[in-house]
């Protein structure tokens, strides 16, 4: 296994304290290659720069050593500028180069957040490329195998890379544990080392004491020296443990980007909240674990930017529905707190489309109020006493409706409309009219007492009610006035049976609306009635009270 193949030799502290202060004189290094010779390593892979020369001997002993072992690979290292134009290359000196096998770059460039997901096999090098140190450890590790570079793919034996347009690979981090056998360079200097332990192994060498090596910040370790990594990535490179990154998981990206972005604003937009949270929740963490196989599979497909696209969809979406849903709370509290009791306001705020707003047919029960012999009252009286009168008579029959769950429709000089059974719907919205009508004569029977004090005489009023089908809905001029209201023959029909009641000195109903209320309610029969627009009588009752059951 290419595993137990690699092996690295880390410049570490306790190396520091036999050897002296780092950097090493050359010669120090020619010992550790001829080390490297006696006991049979396959390769030696150095990520340490030469860049200076040091004095003619030591480099010399150095080469030397290199052309012995015949297979020493250097390491270089490139730098550009934002144009991504080569700014400069630093090479081991032309003696060194000469004596080694080849040279190979060091670079691993971090993302934006400084973390490497990546490794870059090849890089340009004036008018040549230049690979990887890792790469061209894993074609040690497959027998010295010809790397073949190709667009979106790098070959060697019989393995394929598939890498990006830059010659990039992801690295698969959770495919190679990163722990190689290491040993320590002054321990492979001094022989305490067996054979046995390097033969046919692929070396790494390079810094991993405190001070001399720069940190490499990966998804897993914050601290992981450089040297480790490349031998990583040539284990992976060498097993085939590598994460595909092509033009199959990009499309999946940018479909799992649409998707959730438009499940996301569908769900918060058209949902209760109550439900929408935990479907989102479920939703993403589904497609964290779909990730998460994805990558056990081989594949690496972005976490990041759809469930980022899911959240900035939540925000926008979340925004919009408290837009829309304020102002239609604005439109419904101004269409309605006039005209219904807070209760129902709050219920049509938190349910608008419990509403029969956009018009339908329904059957209502509709109560009409009107103050009697008004005309010869009003002849009898000052404007400001007439006004103060119904004042006090609207404001106390108004109290009354919102008790009893009414929805006001409207003031009709001197008489009210008002009706149960929309906006929103009321199973016993025939017993509410009722009980509203009875407690309206009993109050008023109070308040005509207050009525006589104020202006000498009492007022009276009558009261007709009844139960039928009308058309409900908002009416209006657009953009003018608009209103919520009731129109139809039973709401005519209510206006002309309240004028029976001056007969009998209490509210009148129809048969409609007594077949509802029949168990509770006390009634006599009145003479069948004539009405415009029907050519039948109409049964009316005079509502007496309610019965013991009621």
């Amino acid at each position: 296994m290419p595993l137990k193949a690699i092996a690295v030799v880390a410049i570490d502290e306790k190396s520091i304290d036999e050897l002296g202060r780092f950097p090493w004189s050359r010669s120090v290094y020619a010992r550790f290659i001829d080390a490297m010779k006696r006991t049979g390593t396959r390769s030696v892979l150095l990520d340490i720069l030469f860049t200076d020369p040091e004095s003619p001997e030591p480099d010399a002993q150095f080469a030397a050593a290199m052309r012995r072992h015949g297979r020493v690979i250097l390491a270089e290292f490139m730098e550009f500028d934002t144009l991504g134009k080569l700014a400069s290359h630093k090479q081991a000196i032309p003696e060194l180069r000469r004596a080694a096998q080849s040279s190979a770059h060091i670079n691993l460039f971090p993302d934006e957040d400084g973390v490497i997901r990546w490794t870059t096999l090849a890089l340009p090098a004036n008018d040549s490329t230049q690979l990887s140190l890792s790469l061209i450890g894993a074609a040690e590790l497959l027998g010295n195998a010809t790397v073949i570079l190709e667009r979106f793919l790098v070959k060697l034996a019989d393995k394929t890379v598939t890498t990006d347009d830059q010659q990039r690979m992801l690295i698969d981090y959770a495919a190679s544990s990163g722990k190689f056998e290491t040993f320590s360079f002054t321990d492979i200097i001094n022989n305490r080392v067996p054979e046995e332990k390097l033969r046919d192994r692929v070396i790494f060498v390079g810094a991993t004491a405190a001070g001399i090596y720069d940190m490499r910040v990966t998804p897993l370790s914050g601290n992981t020296p450089g040297v480790m990594l490349h031998a990583m990535i040539a284990d992976s490179i060498a097993t085939g443990n590598l994460l595909r990154r092509g033009g199959f998981e990009t499309l999946i990206d940018l479909a799992a980007i649409i998707v959730l972005s438009l499940l996301t604003t569908a769900m918060v937009l058209h949902m209760r909240h109550m439900v929408a949270l935990p479907l989102l929740f479920f939703t993403g963490l589904g497609y964290i674990l779909m990730c998460h196989g994805a990558l056990r599979a081989g594949s690496w497909i972005s976490m990041f930017y759809p469930l980022a696209a899911m959240t900035l969809s939540f925000i926008g979406a979340a925004f919009i529905r408290f837009q829309l849903l304020d102002r239609r709370a604005r439109q419904i509290r101004s269409m309605f707190s006039h005209f219904v009791s807070a209760k129902v306001v709050d219920r049509l705020v938190k349910n608008p489309e419990l509403a029969c707003i956009s018009g339908e047919n329904r059957v209502v029960t509709v109560l009409f109020a009107d103050v009697q012999n008004y005309t010869s009252f009003s002849e009898r009286h000052k404007p400001h006493e007439i006004v103060a009168v119904l004042n006090l008579y609207l404001s106390e029959m108004v109290s009354i409706i919102m008790e009893y769950d009414g929805t006001l429709d409207k003031f009709l000089g001197d008489g009210i409309l008002a009706y149960w059974n929309a906006p929103l719907e009321q199973p016993k919205h025939a017993e509410l009219a009722t009980r509203c009508a009875l407690e309206m004569i009993r109050r008023g029977d109070l308040l005509r007492e207050r009525i006589a004090q104020k202006c000498g005489e009492p007022l009276s009023w009558g009261i007709g009610i009844n139960t039928g089908e009308v058309v409900a809905g908002i009416i209006g001029a657009a953009e003018k006035k608009m209103e919520y209201t009731v129109i139809g023959d039973n709401v005519n029909l209510t206006y002309r049976i309240q004028n029976l009641s001056r007969e009998v000195d209490c509210p009148i109903i129809t048969r409609a609306l007594y077949e509802l209320v029949a168990d509770i309610v006390c009634v006599e029969p009145m003479e069948a009635v004539y009405v415009k627009g029907r050519e039948k009588p109409v049964d009316v009752f005079a509502l007496k009270g309610l019965n013991h059951d009621g």
